[in-house]
């Protein structure tokens, strides 16, 4: 039997993770770039994240994206 693999809570499992590492401020491109996760999924997941108030952006860009964000 094939076992299906939650990629997506893997990855939020990764970046909230990177997050507790990284202390306070973490620019997203960072995230993207240095954590492992999977770059498709990270601005959903930091979405469900702000949601769930684990996380808060501290800064984002002219169209509304996270830019830098910290762990509440």
């Amino acid at each position: 039997m094939v076992q299906e693999v939650d990629f997506k809570a893997q990855d939020r499992k990764i970046i909230l993770e990177y997050l507790k590492k990284a202390g306070m401020e973490v620019a997203v491109d960072a995230l993207i770039n240095e954590s492992g996760a999977e770059r498709l999924r990270v601005y959903p997941i930091l979405f469900e994240l702000v949601q769930e108030r684990l996380v808060s952006v501290v800064s984002e860009d002219d169209l509304g994206a996270p830019v830098c964000v910290k762990l509440n």
